[in-house]
């Protein structure tokens, strides 16, 4: 039996090849796998889907960890040979011990294996997207590669943005495509770049659009991209298998379809689309047999681990909260209330979360609450709305209300807002009473970073005299920053300040467009990087961003107010 493990930016894929004579694996090994059910190839014996997991930003201690136990339920004597691919496969194939296998070349030998009368593949996994057209190598049946064309250094339309997307809405990803079919319409969403993408939606979300509307809407974006960008107008030949771990998603599939109006058989979602690159790899192990088998007939690795942090990267000083002065900690207890105590409310809905204070008429805190936005501002504010009910009662009387952030205007509406005001003002308005309230000093500067938008204000005598914003482009704030720190496994609340803070490199990083600053933590993380030097590291990032692409060279004063969750 032959091992093919892929090895992407997201994810690791396991598949086990048993060639004709190799036999059934037992039952008990069977019930593990990803279907207890194999493929029957078209070249001879059955192919076995074994797992697929996420990497969690350390592929090179996942993909030992889960070799081991697949080599330990299946037994190190019956495995012939082992193939890594992907793109992790170099540095991998020397920690394990393993033959590297270019991922075109398995890609296309996993294809063949299922689905011989393919003649186009349309690739969307987790970062990556690519067409690649086939013709037949020769009588037997084989193909070979005529073209390709690939997403290049963008990988706007990919899996890992519809992740993201998915988990910012508190969706599961398996339901998007459920989601979908039930949509009647669909949100316009820019198809040319993720973050775009990205801004889009929010704006959808805070019209009032469904989750079902918006995501269908996503879907629609990422085939038009795939369709323009990558296959580059051609016409594809059938049949085109779809392949990755994106087309799990059914309202893709139903997108890709629709986009190249295509028939019911010009494609075909072929057994294992996800897992078909690893397939390809241990079909070339089958193909030299012996190659990387240790002592005994098991495997021994041809490649230690790394420790992490072992290699030196290119490094900033260590963070630190030096001459920081956290307001949160003068805070004082909210007053009592009750009686009808006069109170007013502000409501700020952000694209990734909604803020509530309740004031009293001397501007004391009375409550805040912090939620996320969801993709459903309309349902938070409600939520919001009947907890302040619930607690308080009769015990105050609101007098005013008014409402901020995107979507200012739509809650305006919901809730009879006495005063709609843009964010610039809101900041300024709220810093000022802060620094007249704690300090003689009054604030000149607001840095302000959110979710998804980040602004800088320059004040003067309570008065803005400049402000810049960070137009459609979300590179560098908060949403970017909890992406990634979920890749790694972190939790943005608390892990991540805990974590850059405690590193003594922090790794130099991009401070370009969100995908391209992923691409570097990716490149950063398959070369061995330490996990706290990389947290600190987009910390930098963040920050660099935000005075190059924001800030741009205005004018910092003396006494700046941090604002926004970020």
């Amino acid at each position: 039996m032959f091992l093919g493990i892929d090895v992407g930016s997201i994810s690791m894929k396991f598949v086990l090849y048993s060639p004709p004579g190799g036999g059934p694996l037992p039952e008990e090994v069977r019930s593990q796998c990803l279907s207890d059910v194999p493929a029957s190839l078209e070249r001879g014996g059955e192919a076995y889907l074994l797992s697929y997991d996420r990497l969690q930003g350390d592929p090179n201690r996942k993909v030992p960890e889960r070799l081991a136990e697949w080599i330990g339920r299946i037994g190190g004597e019956r495995i012939g040979g082992m193939a890594v691919t992907g793109k992790s496969g170099p540095n991998l194939s020397a920690i394990l011990g393993a033959r590297y296998e270019n991922d075109f070349r398995c890609l296309v030998k996993g294809v063949g294996a299922v689905q011989p009368d393919a003649r186009t593949i349309f690739e969307m996994g987790g970062e990556n997207a690519k067409v690649i057209r086939l013709e037949a190598a020769d009588g037997n049946g084989s193909v070979r590669i005529r073209d390709y064309d690939t997403n290049g250094d963008c990988a706007a339309g990919t899996g890992s943005f519809i992740d993201q997307q998915a988990n910012r809405m508190q969706i599961a990803v398996e339901e998007v495509g459920e989601m979908v079919a039930r949509a009647a319409s669909s949100a316009r969403v820019a198809g040319r770049c993720s973050v775009f993408a990205k801004t889009d939606m929010i704006h959808a979300q805070q019209k009032g659009c469904s989750p079902e509307e918006i995501l269908k809407g996503l879907c629609e974006a990422v085939a038009r991209n795939f369709k323009s960008s990558i296959n580059k107008g051609k016409d594809p030949v059938a049949r085109v298998a779809l392949v990755g771990g994106l087309f799990a998603n059914q309202g893709v599939v139903r997108a890709i379809r629709e986009a190249f109006a295509f028939s019911p058989d010009d494609v075909v979602l072929p057994w294992g689309f996800a897992h078909l690159a690893a397939l390809g790899a241990a079909l070339a192990a089958s193909e030299s047999p012996g190659a990387e088998r240790g002592a005994g007939g098991v495997f021994l690795p041809g490649g230690t681990v790394p420790a992490e942090g072992e290699k030196a990267f290119p490094a900033w000083p260590p963070l630190s909260t030096k001459d920081v002065v956290f307001l949160r900690d003068r805070i004082a207890p909210p007053p009592p209330v009750g009686n009808g105590t006069e109170v007013f409310l502000g409501i700020d809905v952000g694209s990734v979360s909604t803020n509530f204070a309740l004031v009293d008429g001397e501007g004391n805190l009375v409550k805040e609450i912090y939620v996320r936005t969801q993709g459903r501002p309309v349902q938070v504010v409600t939520d919001g709305l009947h907890e302040l009910r619930e607690e308080f009662g009769d015990a105050i009387s609101v007098r005013g209300v008014g409402t901020t952030g995107s979507g200012r205007e739509l809650i305006g509406e919901l809730v009879g807002a006495d005063t709609v005001q843009d964010e610039i003002t809101a900041h300024k308005t709220g810093s000022s009473f802060i620094s007249r309230r704690y300090f003689d000093q009054s604030v000149d500067t607001i840095f302000e970073i959110g979710g998804q938008d980040s602004k800088f204000i320059s004040l003067q005598d309570g008065v803005v005299v400049d402000f810049a914003m960070n137009d459609a482009c979300a590179a560098g704030t908060g949403s970017f920053l909890e992406e990634q720190a979920e890749r790694l496994g972190i939790r943005i609340k608390e892990e991540f300040a805990r974590m850059a803070l405690s590193s003594e490199a922090p790794v130099r990083m991009g401070e370009r467009c969100t995908v391209f600053m992923e691409q570097d933590l990716n490149n950063y993380l398959h070369r061995g990087a330490n996990r706290v030097d990389l947290v600190a590291g987009l910390a930098y990032s963040v920050v660099i961003n935000y005075l190059n692409r924001v800030v741009r060279g205005r004018l910092i004063g003396e006494t700046i107010y941090f604002q926004g969750g970020t």
